[in-house]
């Protein structure tokens, strides 16, 4: 047993990573992801470890260093915000046919709220039309454990895995287990293959539908199985959640004595969805109430409608977080629990704004007093504090502030 640690989400993950011989790590800053990097550079200094570490322009390039360390056999990850796997969407879509020859984890932290981002998307719609399994913690150890299978299920399949935390994942504390850091002897070997490596349409359509069997073995891999967390609950009815949501359900189903009642599924791998646990819904239940930030990307895969409750019929909200009171809310009414609804005074909130003496202000100032009539377009960043000052009119994503000048 290793020593335990207080850390944050982004430390336990840069922490597996090191754990499982993460040989290449890169990544482009952005809120909920920053520390992952960042943390994985402080500890593997403090440790001597021979990793390499590297921030790239922009994700594209990120994913791409990281990739090409991957094809050479070693194991390799990219960490990234939910917007920036756009950007690095065109390696990602073609990575999936081409696979892998090391372990390869895509880390793409979502923001549902949101709280730093221009929209709350969900990576793991991006990981099915990519064609890759996405994992989806529902705590910092989660999110650590999930390394290794995330590794595991990559060099299993010779695939990319994406694992997906939350801001509540990555910017949350917890005790978790330090263990012994992964043997970092591999030296990086390519391996010459041009109809895989420089494949040319023809070989692009062999790839697809090798990947299209491997998603069919992926969905019956024992290790990324739904899990029935109460295991003696017995009931017509079902919950089944994944992420965050599954942390907040667990205790509240307890304290609302549901625990023994309605069997609770824990979703590891939203994508894809095992098709055993698909079946068994089907045969097994009346109604099955589904909880998951943010897109309906578990619900969509369940295809019998007639017993599904959920974002597509309402029942569950399919924008922001989904919190704990609306959690509870959700559960009473589905299982036919009375409850009086008490509204919670809410502190208010703070416009966020610029750290003091940062010199931004001084540069809002000047381009107000230079253009007091101008149009001022903005960008992704601290600079879109500049609201506060009145000194930005558009914010549309990065870079865009050039462009639409």
């Amino acid at each position: 047993m290793g020593r335990k640690k207080l850390m944050l989400g982004n430390e336990a993950i840069a922490q597996g990573l090191l754990e499982e011989g993460c040989s290449v790590a890169t990544s482009y800053p952005g809120t909920p992801a920053s520390e992952i990097l960042a943390s994985f550079v402080k500890i593997k200094e403090k440790n001597s470890l021979p990793a390499h570490s590297q921030w790239a322009i922009n994700e594209k390039v990120a994913f791409e260093i990281a990739y090409a360390g991957c094809i050479a056999g070693l194991r390799t990850a990219v960490s990234m915000k939910q917007v920036g796997l756009n950007v690095a969407s065109d390696p990602l879509m073609s990575a999936a046919y081409m696979g892998t020859k090391g372990g390869f984890v895509v880390i793409s932290a979502d923001d549902p709220g949101p709280h730093s981002s221009q929209t709350e998307q969900d990576s793991r719609l991006m990981a099915m039309m990519a064609k890759i399994p996405v994992l989806d913690p529902d705590s910092p150890a989660q999110a650590k454990d999930m390394i290794s299978i995330g590794y595991d299920l990559s060099e299993a399949f010779e695939i990319p895995v994406m694992l997906r935390p939350t801001t509540r994942v990555c910017h949350s504390r917890q005790d978790i287990e330090a263990g012994k850091f992964g043997s970092f002897e591999k030296k990086a070997v390519f391996e010459k293959d041009p109809s895989r490596w420089a494949a040319t349409p023809k070989f692009r359509f062999r790839l697809h539908t090798e990947l299209e069997k491997k998603l069919e073995k992926i969905a019956a891999y024992e290790k990324t199985a739904p899990v029935k967390l109460n295991r003696k609950a017995a009931s017509k009815k079902a919950v089944i959640v994944s992420g965050v949501a599954a942390a907040h359900t667990k205790e509240i189903m307890k304290d609302l004595g549901l625990w023994d009642k309605i069997p609770l599924f824990q979703v590891i791998q939203p994508y894809p969805l095992h098709r055993k646990f698909i079946s068994s819904l089907r045969a097994g239940y009346d109604e099955v109430l589904v909880i998951e930030e943010t897109a309906p990307v578990i619900e969509m895969q369940i295809t019998d409608r007639r017993i599904v409750k959920g974002k597509l019929d309402g029942f569950v909200s399919g924008v922001g977080e989904i919190e704990p009171e609306a959690i509870e809310q959700m559960l009473c009414d589905f299982a036919g629990l009375k409850k009086e609804k008490i509204a919670i005074a809410q502190q208010p909130g703070r416009r966020p704004t610029l750290c003091a003496g940062c010199p931004h202000r001084a540069s809002f100032f000047a381009i107000k007093k230079a253009a007091p009539k101008g149009i001022y377009t903005s960008d992704i960043g601290c600079y879109t504090l500049g609201l506060n000052l009145g000194a930005v009119d558009t914010v549309l994503c990065m870079g865009a502030a050039i462009s639409q000048a």
